[in-house]
């Protein structure tokens, strides 16, 4: 009986112990302004987005900094957004609720010249059209949407990342 209680109790203390290195790990590394625009454990995608900076420790990654997103709004539904910091780049991450994935969007990529336009059809919805200077790169993992700019190798090791 005592087992029964004591595993889960163990458990949230494994997970909070490793919460507390991460943040630890992550205040260390951002300095200047990006301390300043650290994720907020008020922001809603806070706890999904500290998982998930542990997932990509568990693969190889050493997160630097989690930083909040301007990109918070794109698709209806969305919880929000972050800007991570690696050592192998920089890319954003958009989270749905748990409960939801970015399995049925797809992604439109359009050349105008030099410029990359994006809009996305699917479910869920995003009014979103993006203009850039470089091709995005988006790779789905469940209700998490990457989005990488410009670089087409740190997307194959994210990809490889979540196919593990």
């Amino acid at each position: 009986m005592r087992l029964r209680v004591a595993l889960p109790v163990i458990v949230l203390f494994l997970l909070t112990t490793s919460m507390q290195a991460l943040l630890l790990a992550q205040s260390s590394e951002c300095t200047g302004r990006e301390a300043q625009v650290q994720l907020s454990s008020t922001d809603p995608v806070y706890v999904d987005a500290m998982e998930l900076a542990r997932y990509l420790l568990d693969h190889g990654f050493i997160v630097k900094c989690v930083l909040a997103s301007k990109e918070q709004n794109q698709f209806d539904g969305q919880k929000g957004a972050a800007l991570y910091r690696t050592d192998r780049g920089s890319f954003v991450v958009l989270f749905l609720p748990k409960a939801e994935t970015f399995d049925a969007v797809e992604v439109v990529e359009q050349r105008r010249g030099a410029r990359y336009l994006y809009y996305f059809r699917g479910t869920p919805r995003s009014p979103t059209h993006i203009d850039s200077s470089k091709p995005i790169y988006y790779i789905k993992f469940g209700n998490v949407l990457f989005d990488v700019w410009g670089d087409a190798e740190l997307t194959a090791i994210i990809q490889a990342a979540v196919k593990q």
